[in-house]
């Protein structure tokens, strides 16, 4: 038995200066601010990679808060999404549907979206929005002319409960 005593601190002895230099080498920063937005190239798609979920939803032009519905899972998950503008001479009703990526649950569909990369024009492009829980909507309206966008502070959505 004494000598197991003996064993475990030249061991310890050893161990401790590389356990010290391995924690200190890499400590923490400090966490984000809460209003930071995150890059957008952590939403990059590549070719290939399955749609998590479908949303469709309708535009009046002046109204500040629409409703929508996303698909996903065989499940219809109903949301309200405030600050989606219409842009440019748009029609009193456009609907607008989207594909969702990054979707791990219904609780991670909500939160504030903002503009990362492009605005849906006539030129066939979707207006991508980001949240901060990685997910990512394609947004494209069906008269081909409609100009979405978000302001700078982004968009809310709200799931129903």
């Amino acid at each position: 038995m004494t000598i197991a005593r003996h064993r475990i601190p030249r061991r310890l002895v050893v161990l401790a200066p590389l356990l010290f230099v391995a924690c200190s080498a890499d400590l923490p920063q400090a966490p984000p601010p809460p209003d930071a937005v995150i890059s957008p190239g952590l939403y990059a798609i590549p070719p290939g990679t399955p749609v998590d979920g479908t949303v469709r939803l309708t535009l009046r032009r002046g109204a500040a808060t629409t409703q929508g519905v996303l698909q996903a899972n065989g499940q219809n998950v109903r949301f309200t999404i405030t600050g989606l503008a219409v842009q440019d001479g748009a029609p009193a009703r456009a609907t607008v549907t989207g594909r969702v990526f990054g979707l791990e649950r219904s609780g991670s569909f909500a939160g504030t979206y903002r503009d990362v990369g492009g605005q849906a024009s006539d030129f066939g492009a979707a207006l991508r929005l980001g949240n901060d829980n990685l997910v990512l909507m394609e947004l494209r309206s069906a008269p081909p002319g409609l100009s979405l966008g978000v302001p700078a502070e982004g968009a809310t959505v709200t799931v129903a409960r």
